[in-house]
């Protein structure tokens, strides 16, 4: 079926001239076939995709027809030990350095003996102290004392050590008072009672000795007129 290209009346497709126009058929360019009808998807379908063609390795030769080589995994290999003769080695040498610092280091200079300013050993054994001693309320109470300065020199003050033995010789406690002067040379001071700390257990007796002195400090010399 064709139609006319001039006026489009449908012809058989046997004319030379369109039987409505007169416009020659053989100048009219053919009609082409409809394209059948595009079959939407349903909705919500799922897309198809062809699936990619993967490429195929080559067998490896060696293995038969119909078989599939199996890759093994190499096992692990062990760490490689590590050899103690360096750390021996490192722990000697570092004895021998510590050892050579610690002998050739150099030792540490005794402390001096702290003394008291004014302080004299000789003159505090010509000291003598004579008192009474008693218990009162768990106390050890001194009373009547008295020092003798025996030196040859006043004293500003004392040290008196009370020790409180058992009747076996042991010394218990050991208790220590200032006595304060200044006393003159060959002179004595008499204290009221005082107490010297509390009674040890198994007390027998107790023994009161000056064991420091201090000197009065000397005076500064008078200026130059």
């Amino acid at each position: 079926m064709t139609f006319c290209s001039n006026c489009g009346a449908q012809l058989d497709g046997k004319e030379h001239f369109c039987v409505k126009c007169g416009t020659p058929v053989a100048d009219a360019p053919p009609v082409a076939a409809a394209a059948p009808p595009v079959t939407p998807p349903p909705p919500h379908a799922a897309p198809v995709y062809a699936a990619p063609i993967q490429p195929v390795a080559a067998m490896p030769a060696g293995y038969p027809p119909g078989t599939v080589p199996i890759m093994v995994a190499a096992p692990p290999q062990a760490p490689a030990k590590r050899s103690g003769v360096g750390t021996i080695v490192a722990v000697v040498v570092v004895a021998a350095l510590g050892y050579y610092f610690y002998s050739h280091r150099t030792p540490p200079a005794p402390p001096a003996p702290v003394h008291q300013p004014g302080e004299n050993t000789a003159l505090a054994k010509q000291q003598a102290f004579s008192a009474h001693w008693q218990t009162e309320n768990g106390f050890i109470q001194i009373s009547n004392g008295a020092w003798k300065n025996n030196g040859t020199v006043p004293i500003q003050s004392a040290t008196l050590e009370c020790d409180q033995f058992s009747s076996n010789g042991t010394n218990l406690d050991e208790m220590q008072t200032t006595l304060n002067g200044p006393v003159p040379p060959g002179s004595t001071s008499t204290f009221p009672v005082f107490q010297m700390g509390e009674v040890a257990n198994y007390l027998d007796h107790v023994t009161c000795t000056i064991v420091h002195i201090k000197q009065p400090t000397p005076a500064a010399p008078a200026p130059a007129q």
